[in-house]
């Protein structure tokens, strides 16, 4: 007989109706709905690391105590990432097991995960993505600030079920940030074109730094620096005071 779950039909919306961990038998307003459990397909979406999987699963086995055999029990969590693709908050938006041990643990397994790359690039990025990177990508959306939905992970611990609904979101201030880099590696990039395409030094910088400008060291300095150094690799507008 298949289990069955009051309280899901309101709180795991989003998990079971739209169909991301359950085929549902009913979706909608009734008090009562029954699910059949399946698993997510690699096409879903992009799953959460192996290791903070197994972390979840430490904590369901170790917290489900006298929770009652046949039962589903729902997570959803919100967590900030950085550009680095660590996690910097993780926040529970609704849960089935609030108050208990086995939320709390959860919490801070997701609190360490560290989210793939092609996540995060997917994350954080400001621009068209190639088809090669979109495939890889799956549904990671490729705007900056873009939220990211994980596929679902289901756990079952000694006959219970736990869904744990994981959405990323790109931390505020790491976007702010990104969005600053990037203007500055604009920036760089374009002054580095401009002094290839003029690459003699100017008669009155040629006693301190030779005939030639060093473009590509010009460059590095700017993106370390955040400023592009004209008294090295002066622009043809450039005049020392």
């Amino acid at each position: 007989m298949t289990p069955t779950l009051p309280r899901l039909a309101s709180s795991m919306g989003l998990a079971v109706c739209l169909g991301l961990a359950f085929t549902p038998v009913g979706c909608g307003g009734s008090e009562e709905v029954s699910y059949a459990p399946r698993h997510a397909g690699a096409s879903d979406g992009p799953s959460a690391p192996a290791s903070t999987v197994a972390q979840l699963e430490a904590c369901a086995h170790g917290g489900v105590g006298s929770m009652k055999e046949g039962m589903y029990y729902a997570i959803l969590v919100d967590a900030d990432v950085g550009e680095s693709g660590y996690v910097e908050r993780v926040k529970v938006r609704d849960s089935d097991v609030a108050g208990q041990g086995i939320e709390a643990c959860m919490v801070n397994a997701l609190g360490a995960m560290q989210v793939p790359r092609y996540i995060v690039r997917g994350m954080f990025a400001s621009g068209p993505v190639s088809p090669g990177s979109r495939g890889a990508m799956g549904n990671v959306m490729a705007a900056a600030g873009a939220a990211v939905t994980l596929v679902p992970i289901v756990i079952v611990a000694a006959g219970v079920t736990f869904i744990v609904a994981v959405t990323l979101h790109a931390a505020e201030e790491a976007v702010e940030a990104s969005k600053r880099r990037r203007k500055i590696e604009k920036e760089c990039d374009e002054l580095l074109v401009q002094c290839l395409e003029n690459p003699s030094q100017p008669e009155w910088n040629r006693s301190r730094f030779g005939d030639k400008k060093a473009c590509e060291f010009c460059h590095s300095e700017c993106l370390h620096r955040k400023k592009w150094p004209d008294y090295k690799c002066p622009p043809p507008d450039y005049r020392p005071n």
